[in-house]
């Protein structure tokens, strides 16, 4: 049975996520893996609301809950005390706004077992609380919104496929022996960091379109601009340290920026020229935008589509000024 079943860590960075949590970790409790072959560690950023009574009532019937403090109160530093207070042989990494389908445990570290590879996990669903959440979530959810971001974007259908990073993912410890923890410098992005190191060390991801988690994306604007402000600054600053880690979909929002700003600038020095450029490309844009809206709104999102262009353009805009901030404050620091 024992090597049927490895001994596996679940390991959830929290910080105030009160009107999650609970659901959060009945899902990981309700998992079809035996009970007696994994834990549960909750690392708690000295929540300021009700995130730590939750979690100690739970605790409280079932035992396999272990609570930990991470006084820095950011997540790459709540998943190192997570892994290095962790037993499992295969560790989880789970997010208090996420709820995990009840096979994904078996079904990660079965693929694991199956398959020559340090990581696997499932796709996203994005999920609201709200109507303008679920008009963000269908924002970064979409290619038009967030390129192509394979664990946000792929389809249930078809078979497991190689990527470039994953969420919620099921990693062998000795991953973490060959190439360290998280850096603790990385705020934000520390998944893509942690996942590029893996590859750079011949590892390889694997992602399973048809294990979905539900995600609960930010439920309001002021929240969510500045999530993806903070994606893009520290996207920016990734790319300043890792170059050669540079995909398509992370040029594209940051060159519209620059085009744009080009445009503008010229239209100062120049302003036949400038204004001419600058018409152009904000015409061209707002194309994209309405085939966008008309495309997703024909795909089940009509009732959103009031919305949708006001999320699509603060997506690229806000995540693409972000990057170039990021490349701007410089290379991140090593732990």
């Amino acid at each position: 049975m024992a090597q049927s079943f490895p001994f596996v860590s679940v390991v959830i960075p929290v910080r105030n996520e009160a009107g999650f949590i609970e659901q959060c970790l009945k899902a990981v409790l309700a998992q079809d893996y035996p009970a007696d072959r994994m834990e549960v560690i909750v690392v708690d950023g000295m929540s300021q609301d009700e995130t730590r009574n939750l979690i100690q009532n739970l605790a409280k019937k079932d035992p396999r809950i272990y609570i930990r403090d991470n006084p820095r109160k950011i997540a790459p530093c709540a998943m190192n005390i997570g892994i290095v207070a962790s037993q499992g042989e295969i560790i989880f990494r789970v997010d208090g706004h996420a709820v995990i389908p009840v096979d994904y445990l078996r079904q990660c570290v079965g693929w694991l077992g199956k398959e020559n590879v340090d990581g696997v996990g499932g796709a996203v669903d994005s999920e609201a609380t709200s109507y303008l959440g679920s008009v963000i979530a269908a924002g970064m959810s979409s290619p038009f919104g967030i390129g192509g971001s394979g664990f946000r974007t792929a389809k249930e259908g078809g078979g497991p496929v190689v990527a470039d990073t994953l969420p919620f993912w099921a990693f062998r410890r000795t991953v973490f022996d060959r190439i360290g923890l998280f850096n603790e410098q990385m705020v934000r992005h520390q998944d893509y960091e942690l996942n590029y190191r893996v590859r750079k060390a011949g590892g390889k991801l694997l992602l399973l379109p048809w294990l979905r988690v539900k995600y609960y994306v930010r439920p309001t604007l002021a929240r969510f601009w500045r999530q993806y402000w903070q994606y893009g600054i520290w996207k920016g600053r990734f790319l300043r340290t890792y170059p050669v880690a540079v995909r398509w979909r992370h040029l594209i929002p940051p060159l519209f920026i620059l085009a744009i700003a080009t445009a503008f600038l010229l239209s100062v020095l120049r302003p036949g020229t400038g204004l001419v450029c600058l018409g152009a490309l904000i015409g061209t844009y707002g194309i994209f935008v309405l085939v966008a809206t008309v495309t997703l709104s024909a795909r089940g999102h009509l009732h959103k589509a009031p919305l949708l262009p006001m999320v699509l353009v603060s997506l690229h805009v806000i995540w693409g000024t972000g990057v170039w901030a990021g490349l701007m404050m410089g290379k991140i620091p090593k732990n």
